[in-house]
């Protein structure tokens, strides 16, 4: 099933109508928390050979800026209300560290608070910070490293999350336990075989599928007291 946004997805799983959800971090997270389902994460899902990536937080050189906590008051250049490294994962790391993010020329925010604008694309965000359009950016590590050379170098890296997870595969908690061992067991082995490697292809580029670890369920602890601080919760 495709679901048009996460209140449908959310609605469905109530319904018991979906058992097995495969999203990235925070909408799990965000389907756990926000709408109160009973869904609990089981795999890691490694795409394109990564398992886990982190945020870098970035500015020009001349700023001056060398810490979260000089962003209060600045403009952060963030990419869309949709991508985690460039929006969902700044957000949550500025609110564990206790910096709330406005939208830019918000007349109501406190002066502790730090503000953002979006730039649409990844080298949008370097360019505009670059440029002083903005005071620093946020995105991925391979963001970073796929900059031009030449904008690279005007630029520097004064903050890094923790790392997060690609994508998790997570089941309703009132599945069938042996359904969903199953499950499990058959998604462990997909690309062992060539269709099952074929199958994995041509779901975006996923590249296999692991078991979690003591230290992903650590880091998505972290995470979720994070998204929690973020919605001021």
């Amino acid at each position: 099933i495709i679901t048009r946004d996460l209140s449908e997805l959310a609605r469905l799983l109530a319904l018991g109508e979906v058992d097995m959800v495969c999203e990235t971090v925070f909408v799990t997270l965000d389907l756990q928390q926000e709408r109160l389902v009973s869904l609990t994460p089981r795999l890691a899902i490694v795409r394109r050979e990564q398992r886990e990536y982190h945020s870098v937080f970035f500015t020009n050189r001349t700023t001056g800026i060398t810490a979260l906590g000089d962003l209060r008051g600045r403009t952060l250049v963030l990419q869309a209300s949709r991508s985690t490294s460039a929006y969902a994962v700044p957000r949550a790391e500025l609110a564990r560290n206790g910096i709330r993010l406005f939208p830019a020329g918000q007349p109501k925010a406190p002066p502790s608070a730090a503000f953002y604008v979006f730039a649409g694309a990844e080298l949008n965000q370097a360019i505009w910070v670059l440029k002083g359009k903005g005071d620093a950016g946020a995105f991925n590590e391979g963001d970073w490293k796929r900059l031009p050379e030449k904008v690279r170098a005007g630029l520097v890296i004064f903050h890094e999350t923790q790392p997060l997870l690609r994508g998790l595969v997570s089941f309703r908690d009132d599945i069938d336990p042996a359904i969903q061992r199953a499950s499990e067991e058959a998604l462990l082995d997909l690309h062992h075989e060539p269709p099952g490697q074929r199958a994995l292809q041509q779901a975006d580029g996923i590249t296999r599928f692991e078991r979690l670890t003591e230290r992903d369920v650590d880091r998505l602890a972290l995470w979720r007291r994070a998204l929690r601080s973020a919605s001021g919760q």
